[in-house]
């Protein structure tokens, strides 16, 4: 009886082996993607760029590669000039994958003709190296990330370098600044352009706080400002780790809370509405650890103003370290409530990310103190110096030695920071 199992399970094995062949799907004069291609140029240079869905690229590849965590972007390089240019790979995922690599970790249980699709994968590549007046086509393998997609692409050339910055829709998900009119947020006539100084009286005398879920209690301070259009500051911090969040659906709620009962990693979770200028946040992003519970994450609203013709952004900032009940929504995330270390955090990301122009501090958060705390919506304590973090974006790039600083105030040193003692919380 064991030797027909064991003969059994033999030839069905085989079978399995014999069947599942990788065969390169049909080449496809003009694919279906390429309608939501999206264009940049810099000069001559001319870079076209389009995120392909899990469907679509099962299509073009003729495996499942969102399954495994891969997500194929499409590009197209003209490059009319005198000079050659090298696309730094890196510079569109840190942690993209190699044709050989993506074609692997794809296979099926008894694939056979990996050799087959390793090179099918291969020449589907786009070349890093873009020769004088040519044009360069084909993928990059990234990491997956559902429902949009910020990404660079920085070119080096051998007299400068170029850097393209895309925020695209995959189709799938809906995140939540995809419902945004950015364009038509404020009537034009209400938008005043700045001066430095009129900036920082501007940022001075805004509210100190969000408003929480009611619309009416203050919340979280609004502890940061960013000055740069809305795709750098996407393309900028998703370079540093940093995700978009979901809309939040009742797929999206149940995906969080798996994520917080089984210990499962969501990049996308969404996040709760908090309220400024009479709405709940334009952009939300989220660096997460192991699950939900554990997370930096910042909502960003645009501003009705602009410095020197650029887009400013008001923002609140703030760690979760673990989840607890609440009266106001039952189960909420604990708050670190040293608000100042996740404003600090940003700051050093921002640094590394080799975009910060130059930086300051101005008040109108206001300070409070462990003997004294300010409480947000759900009631978490938290402790601050009063100070909110100003950051000028570079479209270039900024070494860390050359970033300024703009002689506004100066946050507390070490010898005047705030001591912590036991709270009742």
């Amino acid at each position: 009886m064991r030797e027909r199992t064991a003969g059994t399970l033999s030839v069905v094995f085989a079978l399995m082996i014999g069947c599942a062949t990788y065969s390169p799907p049909k080449a496809v004069d003009a694919p279906d993607y390429l309608v939501r291609i999206e264009s940049k140029t810099d000069g001559n240079l001319r870079v076209s760029a389009v995120v392909l869905s899990a469907e679509e690229s099962e299509r073009t590849f003729g495996t499942e590669l969102a399954q495994k965590g891969i997500q194929p972007i499409w590009l197209e390089i003209e490059n009319p000039d005198d000079q050659e240019f090298i696309l730094m790979l890196n510079s569109i995922d840190p942690g993209y994958f190699s044709p050989s690599e993506a074609a692997w970790i794809t296979r099926s249980f008894g694939e056979s003709g990996i050799d087959e699709k390793v090179l099918y994968f291969l020449e589907q590549q786009i070349s890093p190296i873009i020769a004088p007046k040519s044009t360069a086509r084909g993928f990059v393998y990234t990491n997956l990330d559902p429902g949009g997609k910020a990404f660079g692409a920085t070119l080096v050339g051998d007299r400068d370098v170029r850097r393209f910055e895309f925020v695209q829709e995959v189709p799938g998900l809906k995140m939540d600044w995809m419902h945004v009119d950015f364009k038509n947020l404020y009537p034009h006539e209400q938008i005043r352009d700045l001066n430095l100084d009129e900036l920082r009286a501007y940022l001075e005398t805004l509210p100190c706080c969000v408003l929480g879920g009611d619309r009416e209690t203050p919340g979280d301070p609004l502890n940061i400002v960013i000055l740069s259009d809305g795709l750098h500051i996407l393309a900028t911090f998703v370079r540093q780790g940093w995700d978009m969040t979901e809309t939040t659906t009742r797929g999206s709620v149940w995906r969080t809370i798996k994520s917080s009962v089984f210990g499962m990693k969501y990049r996308t979770s969404p996040v709760s509405p908090l309220y400024v200028y009479g709405r709940h946040q334009d952009v939300a992003l989220q660096k997460t650890r192991g699950t939900v519970d554990e997370r930096n994450h910042m909502r960003l609203w645009l501003t009705p103003v602009t410095f020197e013709g650029g887009q400013v952004w008001v923002g609140q900032i703030s760690r979760d370290i673990g989840v607890k009940l609440s009266s106001k929504t039952v189960v909420t995330h604990r708050v670190d409530p040293i608000v100042d270390e996740s404003r600090f955090a940003l700051l050093l990301d921002t640094a590394a990310s080799q975009s910060l122009e130059r930086f300051g501090f101005v008040t109108g958060v206001g300070p409070s103190t462990p003997a004294s705390p300010r409480r947000n919506y759900t009631l978490d304590p938290y402790y601050t110096d009063g100070l909110r973090l100003v950051m000028f974006l570079s479209q270039g790039t900024v070494p860390l030695d050359k970033i300024g600083r703009v002689k506004w105030e100066v946050p507390p040193g070490p010898g005047d920071s705030i001591t912590l003692s036991p709270t009742n919380d």
